[in-house]
């Protein structure tokens, strides 16, 4: 199993993943795309894995992933949902909720567990669930083929570099898994959403840990080899920590209505790079793609570049890592 870093424990209960299902290879035809707008900005980008941006059409009937230069290629079927990192894509299938993991050939996917909670994906490809009921967080090491218990109740998880966080149902207090099952320290309090709700805790490609405190009122970040948390921002409807680095969307009462900021890397400093967006993700490279307010079209902010550009079309969902 992928080592990962350090320090105490995630309340644990029993309780075990269920295997099993299959991912539809067929998909229906779908165009894929989002708008968004604005100037640009300085931008980070850093890592060796290469960058990957998949979308799910309209209807949910089709998977698609981009590539610069070739364009949109359909490469599965049906989904729920669908998720990216490691530069590896999983999706589970709308009627039974298995997850299924990308071979990397169009149309071609394995089936590698049953229905969950949630879903994510390290850096290095190990995938990370809650069980459905969210009384055990679930890991299937990157090659292997049996499901270890890392974990107990958690309302959240996420993953980013060698690291995954959960959140206590309860408190909402959020923990950091040491590496050994069920072995976790609390890094956090609670933060904006709740414990019952999905948080506002992210974390990037290198293990560095982003919330947005209760109130909305602050930005924070606990770097992957720090133990004490820095504010990087002030107030924010969200983050979205993917890929590279982190983004946030200005403080508005309609979410539809905030524009989107980019941290630069140095605390308090931000850039706007763009508008409202119904949803934004960032690759490992810095390039940003946002899903327009109607989700009428997929656009792309390259990290070197200085305007977006439309990409695609209609679409549910993007993600990238």
């Amino acid at each position: 199993m992928t080592s990962r870093i350090t320090v105490r424990r995630l309340m644990v209960a029993a309780a075990t993943l269920a295997l099993g299902g299959a991912l539809a290879a067929t998909p229906a035809q779908a165009a894929v795309a989002p708008a968004a707008a604005a100037s640009a900005s300085v931008r980070t980008a850093v890592s060796p894995i290469e960058p990957m941006l998949v979308a799910l059409s309209p209807n949910k009937s089709a998977v698609y992933e981009w590539k610069s230069g070739s364009g949109w290629t359909q490469i599965g079927g049906p989904a729920g949902s669908v998720v990216t990192g490691g530069g590896y894509v999983i999706a589970t299938n709308p009627t039974t909720g298995n997850v299924y993991r990308y071979n990397g050939t169009p149309m071609s996917w394995s089936q590698i567990g049953g229905p969950g909670a949630q879903f994510a994906i390290d850096s290095f490809g190990d995938v990370v669930a809650l069980s459905p009921d969210r009384s055990a967080v679930m890991e299937l090491p990157l090659g292997e083929t049996g499901w270890i218990k890392i974990g107990g109740p958690a309302a959240f998880i996420a993953a980013g570099g060698s690291s995954v966080i959960a959140t206590n149902p309860t408190t909402g207090n959020v923990y950091r898994y040491n590496g050994t099952p069920m072995s976790w320290s609390q890094i956090g309090g609670p933060a904006a959403g709740g414990a019952d709700t999905q948080p506002g805790f992210g974390l990037d490609d290198f293990g560095n840990v982003y919330g947005l405190s209760p109130d909305k009122q602050a930005v924070m970040e606990l770097p992957v080899s720090a133990t004490s948390w820095i504010k990087i921002g002030g107030p924010a409807s969200s983050i979205i920590a993917s890929g590279g680095g982190l983004l946030a969307t200005s403080p508005a009462t309609d979410p539809t209505t905030a524009n989107i900021y980019q941290y630069d890397g140095r605390p308090m400093s931000w850039s706007q790079i763009g508008g409202p967006g119904h949803q934004f993700t960032q690759d490992n490279q810095g390039d940003v793609f946002a899903l327009s307010p109607d989700q009428s079209a997929v656009m792309e902010l390259p990290a070197t570049g200085t305007g977006w550009t439309k990409i695609g079309g209609p679409a549910s969902f993007i993600a990238a890592s």
